[in-house]
Order: C-alpha cells, then structure tokens, then sequence
C-alpha cells in the first residue's frame, strides 16, 4: 500500500508537471515523440527545470505517507513488498531504455541539423539536462524506494514482535482467566462455606430462641418460686407464732393449774393444821381440866390407887397428843417439800418457756435470713439472665452483621468474576480493586470475628461465674435447710420433753415443717433444673466454638483468596516492568 500511494504522489506531480509543460509540447521537438515512443507502460516522466523543482516535494510525501502508515500500523505482508520490488526493478530498466533512445534520437537530431542554421541557445543542451533530471528523479526514487522498503522491513518486524507480545498477553489473559477460574472455584468454596454457615446460624438463633424461651420460663418458675418462698416464709412465722402463743398459753394454763392445786393443798393443809390446833387446844383445854378437876379430885379423895389411875390415863392422854403433834409436823414437812417442789418445778417451766421463745426467735430470724439470702440469689439469677439475654441480642447482632459481610464478600466476589470475564483488557485494575476489597473485608471479617471472640469469651465467662453463682446458691440453700432442719429437730427434742397432749399439736407443727422442707427440696430440685438449662448452654457455648472454627476456616479460605489476588498482582506488575 505504501508503494501504491508513493505512485499515486508520483503520478499527481507529473500531472503537474505535464500542466506546467504546456508551451514547450507546442514546438516540435524530436525528443518529444522519442519520447512519448518509449513512454508505452508508464506515464510521462520529467525532463525540465519545473520537474526538478518539484521532486524534493516528492520526499515529504513519502515521509507522510509513511508516517501515515505508522499511525495508522497498516500490517504489511513480505509478498507485497517483494512486489513492490519487483516493480520498481522494471520501472528503471524501462526508463534505462528510455533514455538510451533519447540519446539516439539526439544523435540523429544533431546529424540532421548540420546543414540547417539553429539557433544558439537550442541544441544537444535539453535533452542532457532532462536525462540529467532523469537520473537524478529515478536515483531519487530508487533511494525512496529502498527507503521504503527498509522501513516496510522494520514495520514488519515490528508487527513480529508485536505478534509475539500479543501472543505472550493472550498467553497471560489465559493464565489470569484460569487463575480466575481458580479464584472462582475458590469463591464457590467460600460461598458454600458460607452458606454452611448460615445454616448453622439459623440452626444457632432457632436454638438460640429456645434458650430465650427457656429462660423466659425458668424466669416465671423462678417468680413462682419466689412467690412460694414467701408464702412459706409467711406461713412458717404464722405457725411459729401460732405454736409459740398456743405453748405460752399451754404453759400459762398449766402454771395456773398448778398454782390453783398448791394453793388448794395449802388451804387444805392450813385447815388440816387449823383443825389439828384446834383439837390440840380443846384436848390441852379438856386436860387442863381433867388436872383442874384431877387436883379438886385430889384435894377431895385420899386413896392414891385412884389417882394412880388417872395419872396413868392423863399420861397416856398426853404421849397421845404427843404423837398426833409429831405427825401434824410430819405432815407440814411434807407439804413444805411439796410446795417448795412445786416452786422448783414452776421455775424449770418458766425457764423452758424463756429457751423455747429464744429458739423460736432463733428459727425466726434464720427464716427471715434464708428468705432475704434466697431473694438475693433470686435478683442476682435476674440479673444474668439478663446479662445472658442482652450477650444473647448482642450475639445475634453480631451474626446479622457477619451475615451481611459474607454476603457482601459473596457479591463482591460475582461481580469480581463477571468483570473479569466480560473485561480482560481491564484486569489489572479490577485486580487491583478486588485485591484492596479483599483485604478491606478481610480486615473486616477478622475485626468482627474478634469482637465475636471477645463477646464470646465474655458469654463464656457470665456462664462460668452464673454457674458458680447458682453453685453457691445451691450450697447456701443446703446449708440453710440443715440449718432448719438441725432447729426443727432440736425443737422437736424440746418439745418431746413436754406433757402428751401438747406432743400431738407438735407432731403436726413438725410434719407441717417437714412437707414445708419437702417444698424447699422440690425447689432445690427446681434450681438443679436451672442448672441442666446451664449445662445446656454450655452444650450451645461448645456448639458456638464449632462455628468459631467455620468462620476459621472461612477466614482462611478469604486469606487464601487475598493471597492469589496479591500474586496475580505481583505477577502482573513484573510482567509490566
């Protein structure tokens, strides 16, 4: 194409010159026809002065037309320009013929004009400097020729190693494709793990809502038991005080029993006494007058027989009061050591009313104690779960939040590979772009997942301390129903030491307390229950690290995929230096 151009450039300034050598055609020159004789095949070429003034234009033609051919890339085949070779050999030889029968012709010219008188200016002159011109123009067009030709040469190793480039990014555009592929495989993987994930996530929140569930329930049987803890509490100091008012008027009644019986055996043996006296002074009184008569009698009768007698019989009389006398003494001593049993007695009694309502003020105060114990266990177990349900919303938030970055990597990653399919020339900087998002959501992925670990651990160590916690419960639970138990029974002890009737009332005050502590153990029983929900979240706490281990392995899977993207890069930019 550049030959046939250069021709055309050619053709266009002979056409000139032909224009600018109208006047000189007019005068019969034989060097003319000669000429235009051998001119068959080609067009007319120069011989003047005008024709030498505008070859050098020829020359920047070219220089444009190749430049032209250089912007444009035109690519060149080795058989066009061994064509143009071929044609540019012929057009010399036929302008080597050419100038051959012009000089002929000259010759004859100047063999003919011997005879005739020319002027001086006109003669052999032209026609040297046309051939002049002629060899000058085709030596011109030969170097351009060869000029161009050259220059075809190198545009045609210059297109060679722009093939072999095009060959080796073709090359490179495959392995950047399968490295995409590679990529893309890589995001399946990732996709899938991804949605393995999500399925354990909502395997995680639906279990998660049967946690909330279940605490909301423990919630209510803890507000039962709360409420039956203090209706015992009610109860027992009901009882307690019924049972402390009905021994106090027990002991009342039999302390004024007793103080009606000693002061009815006083009145008796006072009477007995006043009665003994009395015969005691009306028998001294009848012997005082049996003396008083036993004297008259005396100062009256002589015989001592009969005296004998009477003093016998007054003697006897008086051993008799005598002994009647010892035994109202008798008798006297043995109501005094009644009465003073009895004023023994009545104080044991009044002691045992005084230890038995200081043992009941004891299991009063150790009752209020427990109550206010299990009240405080009961606000704390509130508070974690609580605590549990806030790091439960937190954890949930958290997920939502992992969610939407996997599936923002997952989106990403699509339109990463969609771009790169669709666009191969612009892959290195949508590689670029992918690598940066990559490692934006890495960093990201990685921040989240160690505020997840963080919370984790937090929700780990609320379980571990609310386990201790309802351990400690338990155990102060335990030990305060011991205690009651250990009261109650020493209570029982003190009152088996009582009268009979009163043990029967007891027995059932003491049965009453027994199915109270069986209530008491049945929410022992319930706070075991909370304890199994315990357990059961640090089943869920061992199935949160396997998920852990999930988003692992997905990090590492993102981590990968950063890695090959940041080959890629490296490889691209080294190939690009």
């Amino acid at each position: 194409m550049c030959t046939n151009r250069l021709v055309k450039v050619l053709k266009s300034f002979i056409e000139q010159w032909r224009l600018g050598q109208g006047p000189t055609r007019d005068s019969p020159h034989p060097h003319t026809s000669a000429h235009k004789g051998s001119g068959e095949g080609h067009d007319a070429l120069p011989d003047t002065l005008p024709v030498h003034t505008e070859v050098p234009d020829s020359q920047p033609s070219t220089s444009t037309s190749v430049s032209l051919h250089h912007s444009h890339s035109v690519l060149l085949t080795p058989t066009m320009t061994a064509k143009n070779r071929q044609k540019s050999s012929s057009s010399v030889t036929q302008q080597d013929d050419a100038s051959k029968k012009s000089t002929k012709s000259s010759n004859s010219n100047s063999s003919n004009s011997n005879g005739t008188s020319a002027p001086p200016g006109q003669g052999p002159r032209p026609s040297c400097l046309g051939s002049l011109l002629t060899t000058g123009l085709y030596v011109a067009l030969i170097g351009a020729v060869g000029l161009a030709a050259f220059y075809a040469q190198m545009l045609v190793e210059d297109v060679k190693q722009m093939q072999g480039r095009n060959e080796e990014r073709a090359q490179r555009s495959e392995e950047v494709i399968s490295k995409m592929e590679s990529v893309s495989v890589q995001v399946e993987s990732l996709r899938s793990v991804v949605d393995g994930l999500e399925s354990s996530l909502g395997v995680t929140r639906v279990e998660l809502e049967g946690a909330i569930s279940r605490m909301k329930r423990n919630e209510v049987e803890t507000r039962r038991v709360e409420e039956a803890l203090q209706k015992l509490q009610n109860d027992l100091l009901r009882e307690l005080s019924e049972g402390i008012a009905a021994v106090k008027t027990s002991r009342e009644e039999d302390f004024s029993s007793l103080e009606k019986a000693v002061e009815a055996r006083l009145a008796e043996v006072s009477q007995s006494i006043a009665t003994s006296m009395a015969v005691f002074t009306e028998a001294q009184g009848e012997a005082e007058q049996q003396l008083a008569n036993l004297k008259a009698q005396l100062g009256v009768m002589e015989d001592p027989g009969l005296l004998k007698q009477e003093l016998t019989a007054i003697v006897n009389a008086v051993a008799e009061m005598k002994t009647s006398k010892d035994a109202s003494e008798k008798t006297t001593d043995s109501l005094t050591a009644q009465i003073g049993a009895v004023r023994d007695e009545l104080q044991t009694r009044n002691q045992e009313v005084a230890s038995l309502s200081q043992e009941v003020e004891m299991v009063r105060s150790v009752v209020q104690t427990t109550t206010g114990s299990l009240r405080q266990s009961l606000s704390a177990a509130e508070a974690e779960i609580q605590t549990l349900k806030d790091s439960t919303a937190t954890l949930e938030s958290s997920m939502a939040q992992v969610t939407d970055t996997v599936r923002e990597v997952e989106n990403q990653s699509s339109a990463a590979a969609a771009e790169a399919q669709r666009r191969s020339d612009e892959l290195e900087a949508k590689v670029k772009a992918s690598e940066e998002g990559g490692e934006f959501l890495s960093a990201d992925v990685t921040s989240k997942l160690e505020v997840l670990f963080a919370k984790y651990d937090e929700h780990d160590s609320v379980l571990s301390t609310q386990g201790k916690a309802m351990d400690d419960a338990k155990k102060e639970l335990q030990e305060e129903l011991d205690q009651v138990r250990s009261s109650m029974e020493e209570i029982q002890a003190s009152l088996q030491a009582e009268s009979e009737p009163k043990e029967s009332i007891l027995d059932q005050q003491v049965e009453d307390l027994k199915k109270r502590l069986s209530t008491l153990e049945q929410h022992g029983s319930r706070m075991e229950i909370l304890q199994g929900v315990v357990t059961g979240l640090e089943k869920r706490a061992v199935k949160q690290e396997v998920h852990e281990q999930a988003i692992a392995a997905l990090q590492d899977a993102v981590q990968k995929t950063t890695e090959t993207l940041s080959a890629l890069a490296e490889k691209r930019a080294e190939e690009e230096e």
